[in-house]
């Protein structure tokens, strides 16, 4: 399947899911989803969410939060993902931003943090790289 179809298939399953909406995290910020697709040659899944917080300065520093909050994002839905799929994907990663940005584009004003988790035993575990 072409990474254009998986991803739309991908958003198409979340937005008739948990994930229509907003998603309260951990922390108490509210994330919505922006888009999400698999990269079937590195056998992970992609998760980006948009969560305004990310631009301010007291969440930004909190790293223990942001942590929380993209392990869950991970655990949540990448995992719920990752099951219905019904392919062994090795990771997600996940990616908040202050603002909606494509992927692949850059924008130098826009806070984004990106955080890789391997898939094991039905966990995500935080990956070094």
């Amino acid at each position: 399947m072409g990474l254009l179809l998986a991803g739309v298939l991908c958003a198409a399953a979340l937005s008739g899911g948990a994930l229509a909406g907003s998603v309260t995290l951990p922390s108490g910020q509210e994330a919505r989803l922006h888009d999400s697709f698999w990269e079937e040659d590195s056998g992970t899944l992609r998760l980006r969410f948009v969560v305004p917080a990310v631009g301010d300065d007291a969440y930004a520093r909190d790293h223990d939060a942001v942590f929380a909050d993209m392990e869950s994002l991970c655990a949540g839905p990448g995992l719920a993902m990752i099951e219905d799929d019904g392919n062994a994907w090795d990771g997600v990663t996940v990616t908040m931003m202050a603002m909606a940005v494509e992927f692949g584009h850059t924008a130098p004003d826009v806070v984004q943090f990106f955080e890789a988790f391997l898939v094991q035993d039905g966990n995500c575990i935080w990956d070094e790289f």
